[in-house]
């Protein structure tokens, strides 16, 4: 994905996000700042993202730098990632992303288009996969 795909609206994904967390959670959302975390709670917060290539392909998962200050302070923050469609969605959970920043590197990828100062990744390997939700939306629901 390109820079200037990184800074969009994704309202329609914040959307998705709330139709999702309703299928197991009767949590209200409020919409954060733009630039800032992306859905707040009562209890807790939502970082949401998209990714262009699918789950299936992914050789590894990657959460950008940039956002791994939401995971440093005390507030408990979740992270969704959808494919660029919402036909699927990724959940990693705070306890696990809090280990993570732990265990595993904070690396350089290449990215068409971004500058190297912002191309650096927290790396989770594929067999982490079993501490994720992944979810499918079947004709406009979320299982």
């Amino acid at each position: 994905m390109i820079k200037t795909e990184v800074t969009y609206d994704d309202s329609f994904y914040r959307q998705e996000t709330k139709i999702l967390w309703n299928t197991f959670s009767s949590d209200t959302f409020k919409n954060g700042p733009y630039k800032g975390i992306d859905l707040i709670s009562d209890d807790y917060d939502i970082e949401v993202a998209y990714t262009t290539i699918p789950f299936n392909k992914k050789k590894e998962f990657r959460l950008e730098k940039r956002k791994l200050r939401y995971w440093y302070k005390d507030r408990t923050t979740h992270y969704i990632v959808f494919n660029k469609d919402a036909t699927e969605c990724n959940i990693w959970a705070n306890s696990n992303i809090r280990k993570w920043i732990d265990m595993y590197p904070v690396e350089y990828r290449y990215c068409n288009g971004w500058s190297k100062n912002e191309s650096f990744f927290l790396i989770v390997p594929l067999h982490e996969k079993v501490n994720m939700r992944f979810y499918n939306n079947i004709n406009g629901s979320w299982k």
